[in-house]
């Protein structure tokens, strides 16, 4: 079976949480991650790679597969339909 690896976008931005860091600025974490900070002084987030800010979400590019000929085929093993 073929697969195709293929760059998505995920808004992560409920599931990132705040913490005062030791600069003053607010520390973002995604599952525990550091991703990036908000910084106060110019109101601007500096992301880690592989995340980005657009309109005031937090978005994560991750890599998905997707398998383009792939069938789902459910059989029913006791009427004999396949």
């Amino acid at each position: 079976m073929s697969f195709l690896l293929k760059q998505k976008t995920i808004d992560i931005t409920k599931d990132v949480v705040g913490k005062f860091n030791e600069n003053g600025n607010f520390g973002l974490f995604y599952d525990n991650e550091c991703v990036g900070e908000f910084v106060q002084e110019t109101n601007e987030f500096k992301l880690k790679s592989g995340y980005e800010e657009q309109q005031g979400r937090i978005l994560k590019t991750v890599t998905v597969t997707e398998h383009p000929d792939a069938k789902y085929v459910d059989c029913d093993t006791e009427g004999g339909w396949c």
